[in-house]
């Protein structure tokens, strides 16, 4: 493992970005307040169509930012993105934004007070994030969607070290995590030990961050949010849809029971308890199903979608075949 001497490591993972929104989240690392720190900037670059590197504006913060660099990954995918990311990181903490996340100034400094006392949490996140619909939004979904984009509102610090996801643990928004716990993350991931894929392209699977977390708690520490860490998440018109939505509430929740099962094998007795058969699986989702046919308003949409998605991921994790029935609804659901 290289020294790490630097406090933070900062790593922003994007592929094809958006130059408007990409660029408020790069103004925004700008004027974070680093007094008093040793840091970087790592702009994981996944392999867009157009390299980052050379792009003007990209050039702008790299001349004005110091130890700024420009990391391809050829790779496709946020998985090896974030661990490129992971392995290139001289920092005792990784710090990751995503590219559409515009980070308050004080939020390194908020991070290091949080360092100091709570020795015993190594990963933090925000505890206010405030969603910006730059392009508007959809009518009908906005309240549905600002959770769905981690819009969240805390008044106190928590944490905790429970075996199953609590409201304090934090997503990969503004997440920051002890790196030592992340390069071990990365080398059991290269091992195979963990395989979701996360993110690849503008295909969209998720878990990978939660994964993260979920190996923290098994290593014996804690994980939290802080209302000090405060963010905006940008989000255009192409995610601010009913369509967008039901796909991405469809790739989280199916990926849930697989995430868990990865590092936690020994919770497989208890998805497996609590699954129901084949049978029962068709026959309720049929019946939600057509009943959507008579009141189709999207939050009864997006509930479904949870629904079916939550019990088809652990027949995967259990490795058993989703039933037909359901496969076409999801088809018609979803992906049509």
């Amino acid at each position: 493992m290289k020294n790490m001497n630097l406090d933070f490591s900062i790593v922003i993972c994007t592929y094809n970005p958006d130059p408007r929104i990409l660029g408020r989240c790069l103004a925004a690392v700008d004027a974070l307040n680093k007094s008093a720190l040793d840091y970087e900037i790592i702009l994981v670059d996944n392999n867009s169509t157009v390299p980052l590197a050379g792009q003007d504006y990209i050039e702008k913060y790299r001349s004005r930012l110091s130890n700024f660099q420009v990391l391809l990954e050829p790779e496709q995918g946020l998985t090896p993105a974030r661990m490129a990311g992971i392995n290139a990181a001289a920092g005792r903490h990784v710090v990751f934004f995503d590219d559409d996340n515009e980070p308050e100034s004080h939020y390194l400094q908020e991070l290091l007070v949080l360092i100091e006392r709570h020795s015993h949490v190594v990963a933090w996140g925000p505890g206010n994030i405030d969603v910006d619909f730059i392009d508007g939004i959809q009518p009908g979904i906005e309240a549905f969607a600002r959770s769905v984009f981690q819009e969240r509102r805390s008044t106190h610090v928590e944490y905790a070290n429970i075996r199953s996801w609590q409201a304090c643990y934090p997503f990969g928004t503004g997440m920051c995590v002890r790196t030592s716990y992340l390069k071990e993350f990365a080398r059991r991931t290269k091992n195979g030990e963990f395989t979701l894929p996360d993110r690849t392209g503008d295909a969209l699977s998720s878990g990978g961050d939660v994964q993260i977390i979920l190996f923290v708690l098994k290593s014996g520490a804690a994980a939290g949010i802080s209302p000090g860490l405060k963010l905006t998440h940008i989000i255009p018109s192409k995610r601010a849809n009913f369509e967008y939505i039901k796909r991405l509430l469809y790739a989280v929740y199916l990926g849930g029971a697989i995430t868990i099962l990865e590092v936690f094998p020994e919770q497989r007795d208890a998805i497996l308890g609590a699954s129901i058969s084949k049978s029962k699986f068709s026959r309720r989702a049929l019946k939600k199903y057509l009943g959507l046919l008579l009141n189709n308003k999207p939050t009864r949409v997006f509930k479904f979608i949870i629904y079916i998605a939550s019990v088809s991921g652990e027949y995967l994790a259990l490795k058993r075949p989703v039933p037909s029935l359901v496969t076409w609804i999801i088809r018609r659901m979803v992906f049509r």
